[in-house]
């Protein structure tokens, strides 16, 4: 019986490195044998997740992140590409409210890379940051705002692109196929784990809509928010890839195939899928999902909480539940033992 545990982060609780740690344990009490491996479809925690396969850093250097705060940051040289992770500069654990950050900050690290993992950020600007820092000018009763953000977007009636100037050469991952407007708009799926309210999220998207006709109006470019893969990181991959001509592809793919996971795959009888919250989106483009798509043998859910409307996924469901947010360590334990229960019965 070869078992495989493969583990995407736990968002806002554990990483997905910490979570193989808990579960090697488990397993080891048990004297359970299993092949680790931590997983990343190009967002948050891909930096470490990439040197736990020996791929070495590229660079390291000091930049403002969405906070306005210094950060440092790291490259990886993947296969003789430099790959960054935005969520370095516009993670998920901000301090600042969605509303009041944007992408702007990206734009130093972006001219340092090829490829950009997107996910796992706080922003919602769908790249009007990023936009204003290469020259387009957001105005408002014939003032240009500086350094727009998404309160700002109500104000804003006039887009200038004269000094509009982009040589941005990017290879961009996307951590989802969500589209950015449209019904199940990235603001809808992923809007709420960013702090927006449902009347937010109803606001923000007609201004988002506002904004790209604007947007269109001057530069031109038929814009289409309802796309696949246009809504991650808060809608970044829209205008990286309409707007600013960049490639985008799924970020889940990209690490399977880069780190030479999709060889091991076949290797095993039994596969143990770990995720803070499986859901609709999990299958759409997600790292867990796209695994699933590959793994032939018994699967099984270990994770935070499964909610998901097809019970068919999988052949058992391991969930820590909601008391996994105060106590992530020790339900994970327990929902581990579960697991273990079922493993020496096969």
């Amino acid at each position: 019986m070869n078992i495989a545990v493969f583990s995407d982060k736990f968002s806002g609780t554990l990483s997905a490195i910490e979570v193989l740690n808990i579960v090697q344990s488990k397993f080891l009490d048990s004297n359970i044998k299993a092949d680790l491996f931590s997983v990343t479809d190009g967002g948050q925690e891909s930096t470490d997740i990439f040197k736990s396969y020996n791929f070495q850093m590229y660079e390291s250097f000091e930049t403002s992140n969405c906070d306005n705060s210094l950060s440092v940051v790291e490259t990886i040289d993947v296969n003789g590409n430099v790959f960054f992770e935005s969520a370095q500069l516009i993670g998920i654990n901000s301090a600042k409210d969605s509303m009041l950050i944007n992408s702007g900050c990206l734009l130093e690290a972006m001219q340092k890379t090829e490829t950009l993992g997107t996910g796992g950020s706080k922003t919602v600007d769908f790249g009007i940051g990023l936009l204003s820092k290469l020259g387009i000018e957001f105005i408002s009763n014939g003032e240009i705002i500086l350094d727009p953000v998404p309160e700002n977007f109500p104000f804003i009636d006039s887009v200038k692109a004269t000094n509009f100037k982009s040589n941005l050469e990017l290879r961009v991952l996307s951590d989802t196929k969500t589209p950015l407007l449209g019904k199940d708009s990235a603001f809808d799926v992923f809007g709420p784990q960013k702090g927006l309210s449902k009347e937010d999220i109803e606001k923000h998207k007609l201004e988002v809509e506002r904004l790209i006709t604007l947007i269109d109006k001057e530069l031109v470019l038929n814009l289409n928010p309802n796309e696949i893969y246009s809504g991650a990181a808060g809608g970044l991959t829209f205008t990286l890839n309409q707007i600013l001509g960049c490639e985008i592809e799924s970020g889940a793919k990209y690490f399977i195939e880069e780190t030479n996971l999709i060889k091991q795959l076949e290797n095993y009888d039994i596969g143990i899928f770990c995720e803070g919250r499986f859901d609709e989106s999990s299958l759409e483009g997600k790292i867990i999902g796209e695994l699933l798509k590959k793994f032939k043998g018994d699967r099984y859910f270990l994770g935070g909480q499964y909610t998901a409307k097809n019970n068919n996924v999988f052949t058992d469901y391991f969930q820590c539940g909601p008391e996994g947010i105060n106590n992530p360590k020790g339900s994970l334990e327990i929902a581990t033992n579960e697991l273990i229960k079922v493993l020496q019965k096969d």
